[in-house]
């Protein structure tokens, strides 16, 4: 097993992007669409940009946003954010036609492809939803013909807290809502939910996941349990994206050399496989 899935060998790219579109979608998540012909080119699901909304606004470290949509015809890259920080709730006041920095497409990438064969269930927590739900549009787009429809579990605390609920009711999935407080859809966990679903399924199964790094170390429990095969794109500050300030590390284990050691979110990941993380402290 490798240590890293393969890191996409596309090129990224810093942009004065200006905003196209930016939209309340549903409580305090915007979609904000910005033209980055060269980012959308080669952007897949689980990478990440790097934005910087204006040099006049603090703070002024970039942040990382995993990429939402990519439409290659048209240019154009979106991210799904949640305002309720100091950096989103001043990003939400950015209006079409402004500029926006940003920097992409960074890490690599899911590689459903190499499970072919096997019925796609994606975990979305949270702000985990964004990746998510590329990766979903990206399978039902990819194949011609499915085997098996792409399962979706999309959890969260509360109601207020899911994200990508009305984005995933467009695609072909069978989609499952589970809050804890039960204030909308099912009420339990993630992995409650998944636990049924890898017990009652009669297809071999692949997992994919975003989320909270609790839930995640959870996810990897079931998968390593069931010996299903999984990745997951961990949620860590990333600061520079691009491999400089190690701000992102993470202990991985390296096989070969049957010991531990740490890698960069940012660059050899921000998707790994499950299996290769250290999950200790989590």
């Amino acid at each position: 097993m490798s240590l890293t899935l393969p890191r996409t060998p596309s090129p990224f790219y810093e942009i004065e992007a200006p905003v196209i579109y930016h939209e309340r979608t549903v409580g305090a998540e915007y979609e904000i669409v910005f033209h980055a012909p060269a980012i959308a080119e080669s952007a897949r699901a689980g990478q990440f940009v790097e934005v910087l909304f204006g040099e006049g606004y603090a703070p002024l470290v970039r942040r990382p946003f995993s990429i939402f949509r990519a439409n290659r015809d048209a240019g154009t890259c979106s991210i799904l954010y949640v305002a309720r920080g100091s950096f989103t709730s001043a990003l939400a006041r950015k209006r079409v036609g402004d500029g926006l920095s940003v920097v992409g497409p960074l890490g690599n990438r899911f590689q459903w492809e190499l499970r072919r064969g096997r019925q796609p269930v994606l975990i979305a927590g949270g702000i985990g939803a964004p990746p998510i739900t590329f990766l979903a549009r990206e399978i039902c787009e990819g194949e011609s013909s499915l085997k098996y429809r792409p399962v979706v579990i999309n959890a969260a605390k509360t109601r207020d807290l899911l994200v990508g609920q009305v984005e995933f009711g467009a695609l072909e999935v069978s989609l499952h809502v589970v809050t804890e407080d039960g204030s909308h859809g099912r009420q339990g966990r993630a992995t409650e939910l998944l636990r049924e679903i890898v017990h009652n399924s009669t297809a071999p199964l692949a997992l994919y996941a975003c989320g909270p790094m609790p839930l995640l170390k959870a996810i990897s429990d079931i998968a390593q349990e069931f010996a299903l095969p999984c990745q997951v794109s961990v949620e860590t500050p990333m600061p520079c994206g691009i491999g400089v300030c190690n701000s992102c590390a993470i202990a991985v284990y390296d096989l070969p050399a049957q010991k531990t050691r740490m890698v960069r979110a940012c660059w050899e990941g921000p998707v790994f496989e499950a299996s290769n993380l250290v999950w200790e402290g989590y």
